[in-house]
Formats: C-alpha cells, sequence, structure tokens
C-alpha cells in the first residue's frame, strides 16, 4: 500500500514536469512558426496542469513540494509561450521581459519572507496574460485581429506594471512590519512617562481624552 502511495504521489509531480521540458520545444517551434505544432503542445500541457492537481487531490498526495513545481511550472510555461509567439508580433516580447520580472520578484519575496503572494491584481494579470496570447496564436490566422490583439496587450503590460507596483509595496510592508513603537501616539506616551516619571489617570476616558484617541486609531 505504501509503495503505491509513493508511486502516485510522483505521477502529479511528473505531469508538472513536463510543463517545463516541453518549453524549449515550443520555443524553437514558435520561433520557426510552426504555430500548429505549438497549438496542439499548449493544449496537452494546458491538461497536464489541470490533471496534476485533480489527481493530486484525489490520490491525497498533494505536498509543498508538488505546489511550488506547479508555481515555478506555470511560470516558465507562460513565459515560454510568449517567447514563442514573437515571431507573430514582436511587441510580446515586453510581455516577456515584465514576466520574467515579475517571477523574480515573486522569488525573491518567499527567499526573503518564505511566504507566496498570491494577490488578486496577479490572478487577474495571468488571466489577461492567457487571453492575450490566444489572441496573439489567432492573430496568426486571422490579420484583421491585429487592433485587438495590439489592445490586448497594452492592456496586459499595464496588467504586470500594476503587479509589480503591488508586489513592491507588500515586498516592502513585510520587511517593515509597523509595531506598536511606532505608533506615534505610543510615542507621546513614552515621552510623557519619561517626563512625568509616571501619568495619573483617573481612568481610561481620561486617556482618550488626553491623547485625543479614537476608535480609527486603535488597533
Amino acid at each position: 500500500m505504501k509503495q503505491s502511495k509513493n508511486y502516485k504521489q510522483w505521477i502529479p509531480n511528473i505531469l508538472t514536469a513536463s510543463r517545463i521540458i516541453m518549453t524549449p520545444i515550443i520555443i524553437t517551434l514558435g520561433i520557426l512558426k510552426n504555430i500548429p505544432i505549438v497549438i496542439i503542445l499548449t493544449t496537452i500541457a494546458a491538461l497536464t496542469d489541470f490533471i496534476d492537481g485533480k489527481l493530486a487531490r484525489k490520490w491525497n498526495v498533494v505536498s509543498e513540494f508538488g505546489a511550488k513545481l506547479d508555481a515555478v511550472a506555470d511560470k516558465v510555461f507562460a513565459i515560454g509561450l510568449c517567447i514563442s509567439l514573437t515571431s507573430i508580433l514582436p511587441i510580446v516580447w515586453i510581455l516577456v521581459i515584465l514576466e520574467s520580472i515579475l517571477a523574480i520578484c515573486n522569488l525573491i519575496f518567499h527567499y526573503k519572507s518564505h511566504k507566496t503572494q498570491t494577490l488578486w491584481i496577479g490572478k487577474v494579470k495571468t488571466t489577461g496574460l492567457f487571453i492575450t496570447i490566444l489572441f496573439v496564436i489567432c492573430l496568426h490566422f486571422l490579420s484583421p485581429l491585429e487592433m485587438i490583439v495590439q489592445g490586448l496587450v497594452y492592456l496586459c503590460i499595464n496588467l504586470q506594471v500594476l503587479c509589480l507596483l503591488e508586489y513592491s509595496i507588500n515586498f516592502y510592508d513585510n520587511m517593515h512590519p509597523i509595531t506598536v513603537e511606532d505608533n506615534p501616539i505610543h510615542q507621546q506616551i513614552m515621552e510623557d512617562t519619561v517626563e512625568q516619571d509616571t501619568i495619573v489617570l483617573e481612568n481610561l476616558d481620561d486617556l482618550i481624552e488626553k491623547y485625543e484617541l479614537q476608535e480609527n486609531n486603535i488597533e
């Protein structure tokens, strides 16, 4: 039974790793403008992304390693797919560069804080990126879509920039958490305590009145 479970544990990870393995092949085929084969491999990769999670949950073999490998595979595959489509629309290189910067930022954030950032803007950006990729593929067969695709690319660029700003703010906040000592009211009370040795107050209402505390100032 234990051997069977170990065997099952590796299947989802192998499916996940297959996306990373397929990425350089897709890039090469895309540069050579063999888009039909790129579509086939992309479809297979999308199926592995769907199946690996399903199997891991069904067999109860979900692991931290598998989750991290899945995140890396998704990012590598998305960047690789974008690179493969630069032969159709060169402006997609901007998406490649920004997506690579986002991947590096996430890696640094995880290394520094041991946390994984998942923001709503990131989910919106990822959805927009794959919709844009789909339209760029369609552009290879339907040239009248060029204006629509250009608009989607610029929209995706804006979402990526917003993600970078949001990740930067979150990274700074996590690296510089606000403490009680940072609160200006706390600082004022401590200064008064030092000057007066002690602060004599009849009750909590006196404290609130003295330092003009409001409910929204107390966290």
